[in-house]
């Protein structure tokens, strides 16, 4: 398995909620101020929620940055985390297709990253390909021995209808729109199958012979993140 490694290793920390006060950050036993964006507000608990900080380059009083969390218990190791910055997971996608450890997708092919025009462009270009990432917006809860979805879905209508134009745009430039949906729990059959049936459902009806669907499962850790597996879905979307 190949890992993309942070320039700076992530701090783990303990985010706690006060009565009358904002989320505060515990490290090292201190407490401190802390910007925490509201995917996780929504999770931290009363009794502590785990999470990964990094001192934020930014800041004049060096506050930190929430960069993951868990819903783990906070005493256990080796927590699975949940990477809330998007460009990091892209960092991470890049390095891998540069350095080809993705050779199923890739194909030998170079990735580049599409700068211009960032809104309506793709994340990367590969070859006659244009990938666009999907990370689920599913918040994922930890019960029993894996990870279950409590939210239906994992890809949102608002990207479904960005998704769909962009595959007719591709159609008229004779390129492949590879939509690259990224795990980072622990991949597993259930969750794939919910996901293949999420894709067929906003694309079935008119499912283009240029688009494929694939998946890859990252590990998220305080040094660095690393590839698991990579895999086209496409067949099991057909299937649904």
């Amino acid at each position: 398995m190949e890992k993309y490694y942070f320039e700076e290793e992530w701090k783990e920390a303990v985010l706690l909620t006060k009565e009358n006060k904002s989320t505060v950050l515990v490290l090292d036993g201190e407490e401190l101020e802390i910007y925490c964006p509201e995917t996780v507000r929504g999770n931290v608990s009363e009794c502590g929620t785990p999470c990964l900080v990094l001192e934020s380059k930014y800041s004049k009083n060096g506050n930190y940055e929430a960069m993951a969390f868990s819903l783990d218990n906070p005493y256990r190791e080796n927590k699975d985390w949940i990477c809330i910055n998007p460009i990091i997971i892209e960092d991470a996608v890049g390095y891998f297709l540069a350095n080809h450890h993705m050779e199923e997708l890739a194909g030998g092919c170079i990735a580049s990253r599409k700068i211009e025009s960032r809104e309506e462009g793709p994340d990367f270009i590969l070859g006659d390909a244009y990938i666009e990432i999907n990370v689920p917006d599913a918040i994922l809860n930890a019960a029993g021995d894996g990870w279950l979805q409590v939210k239906s879905l994992m890809l949102t209508d608002g990207k479904a209808v960005r998704y769909r134009d962009m595959v007719s745009r591709m159609e008229n430039e004779n390129k492949r729109f590879i939509l690259l949906t990224v795990f980072q729990h622990g991949l597993n059959d259930k969750m794939k199958g919910f996901l293949c049936r999420e894709l067929s459902r906003l694309f079935g009806a008119d499912l283009q012979e240029n688009t494929e669907f694939w998946v890859i499962d990252l590990r998220l850790e305080p040094d660095g993140i690393t590839l698991v597996s990579c895999q086209n879905v496409i067949g099991m979307v057909m299937l649904e």
